[in-house]
């Protein structure tokens, strides 16, 4: 019994000087303790058609995750209603392109064409960030919002617009989540480690993020005003034909039939440009917009988004048609990493790739993850 008793005050001691000598040593170190944390990953993968459908019998045995170069177990796979925030880039002191009008139209498309299952927001961006619609799946308000409650401005202002869209999806589920951009992302206020930290905040967000860009559109025109004199701005290229765009609008109520008739007709009015101060301020514009065309195109691309920044406002609607198609054709996708999360102070990269054997089907998803640490 003695002995008994013995070793067990022996152990309390081991265990007294174990953990308050340990705590005290590690007070003195610089370096923190490696915390492993396994993180479940959840990717929207698009699985379409040729022509664009849906495919309703995919399983997980037809898919392929490979991460860092490493096949990943598919823990599971569903299809799930997505939660959509419209962000509407309004602003801006000189814009050769970007208009309310197609931009509203554009959204009112999308909104239109997607699944009533899906729940929309629409945030706003010009001198100031708002929300024009919360989260609801009342079609019809969105569209009253489009209709009510869109304002032009002279600030352009994405950095903030991605910090506030963000804080939106932190009310909605982490799956299934998609970011549909229609402006161009410029800023008039931020910083360039600003607007970098918005674009690494966006990818680390697990928000498949959509592009509809006037950048193209805004660097052509903008090409006959970095002169000193202008007379009228010319189409580079020919209308969508009138066959495909009356396809694109069928089925719509009469009302927004109507109205994207009067967009598609109007004229462009022919101006003079004779301010050398805008002649300088369209040669920074234009640099800005090939450099901010770049960064959406990557940003989309590394979320597993479509991208879109066409050379004539009508191509816009179709680029709407097809996002609308690719959100209800998706299916989320989940897998734990096989090489565990080692929770330091850093966010970690990873490369991932989705892919299927089965002919006929185009996959299409992320192409980075993000492991951040756990706040």
């Amino acid at each position: 019994m003695k002995t008994y008793f013995a070793a067990k005050l022996c152990l309390c001691a081991w265990l007294f000087v174990f953990a308050f000598g340990g705590a005290s040593a590690q007070e003195k170190t610089t370096d923190a303790p490696i915390r492993v944390v396994t993180e479940e990953v959840h990717l929207n993968v698009t699985a379409q058609t040729a022509n664009g459908g849906f495919v309703p019998n995919l399983t997980p045995d037809d898919l392929l995750i490979v991460e860092e170069g490493a096949p990943q177990k598919i823990e599971s796979m569903k299809k799930v209603p997505a939660s959509v925030l419209l962000v509407l880039d309004t602003g801006g002191d000189l814009n050769f392109a970007k208009s309310l009008g197609w931009t509203r139209l554009t959204a009112k498309l999308l909104v239109e064409k997607i699944s009533p299952d899906n729940a929309l927001a629409v945030l706003q961006s010009y001198n100031k960030i708002e929300t024009v619609v919360d989260w609801t799946r009342d079609r019809a308000a969105v569209q009253d919002g489009l209709d009510r409650k869109l304002f032009s401005g002279n600030r352009s202002r994405f950095s903030d617009s991605v910090r506030a869209a963000i804080e939106l999806f932190a009310a909605r589920p982490l799956e299934n989540r998609y970011l549909v951009f229609i402006g161009d992302a410029l800023d008039s206020l931020a910083d360039a480690e600003t607007r970098r930290k918005a674009f690494r905040d966006l990818a680390a967000a697990n928000v498949t993020v959509h592009v509809v860009a006037y950048n193209k559109m805004e660097t052509m025109r903008a090409k006959g005003a970095t002169r000193s004199f202008q007379i009228g701005e010319e189409r580079e290229t020919p209308r969508i034909p009138e066959f495909i765009l009356e396809d694109l609008i069928r089925g719509l109520p009469n009302g927004m039939k109507d109205e994207f008739r009067r967009m598609m007709k109007a004229e462009r009015l022919f101006v003079v440009r004779l301010d050398r101060k805008s002649v300088k301020l369209a040669r920074q514009k234009r640099e800005d917009w090939i450099g901010g065309e770049a960064e959406l195109q990557a940003i989309a691309e590394d979320t597993g988004g479509f991208f879109q920044s066409p050379e004539e406002p009508e191509t816009m609607l179709l680029a709407a048609a097809q996002i609308a198609r690719a959100i209800d054709a998706q299916y989320v996708v989940t897998y734990v990493p096989t090489k565990p999360f080692a929770g330091s102070a850093a966010a970690e990269e990873r490369k991932v790739r989705v892919g299927t054997h089965c002919g006929g089907v185009i996959i299409k998803s992320r192409q980075k993850i993000v492991l951040a640490p756990k706040k």
